[in-house]
């Protein structure tokens, strides 16, 4: 018993000290997670707009989230929070006489990253106006996520 005690009592140190280390990241953490699983919602709001737009191109389960795309908003958080933490320690035990915060920079380029994913999927299989300007800019991505080729669908100009 007593050297249970003693495992539990280091693990429990250990954990509390990683995350002493680790507390000033939580709101660049919080944040990007909030990007992240904004750029899932708008993935699986495309994924409802291409089934209705084009049933006989997207499959019926298309605009379920499956278990493999789950793993793959997991393994986008793990980067993003070794990112940001990574940044966090650089900026405090290397570069700390530096004036640019790294941490604000990792954070603020995931954040850039998302949201360009997401006005890329709300502009995505999108009539509106300003979705048809966006489309200018920005990779439609109905064609890359479901494998339907765009030019045969959209009407030739004169």
């Amino acid at each position: 018993m007593n050297n249970l005690s003693e495992i539990l009592r280091w693990a429990f140190t250990a954990i509390g000290a990683i995350l002493a280390i680790i507390e000033p990241t939580y709101p660049y953490l919080f944040i990007c997670t909030i990007m992240i699983l904004a750029d899932c919602y708008t993935a699986w709001s495309l994924s409802k707009r291409a089934r209705k737009q084009y049933p006989d191109k997207v499959s019926r389960d298309g605009k379920k989230f499956k278990s493999h795309n789950f793993g793959k908003v997991i393994m986008t958080l793990l980067k993003a929070y070794a990112l940001i933490i990574m940044a966090f320690m650089i900026q405090q035990h290397i570069t700390d006489s530096w004036p640019i915060d790294l941490t604000k920079v990792a954070a603020g380029a995931i954040c850039f990253w998302q949201l360009w994913s997401i006005l890329e999927n709300e502009s995505s299989c999108n009539g509106s106006k300003w979705a048809r300007m966006l489309q200018k800019i920005l990779v439609d991505k109905t064609s890359r996520h479901f494998d339907i080729d765009l030019s045969e669908l959209k009407p030739k100009e004169e």
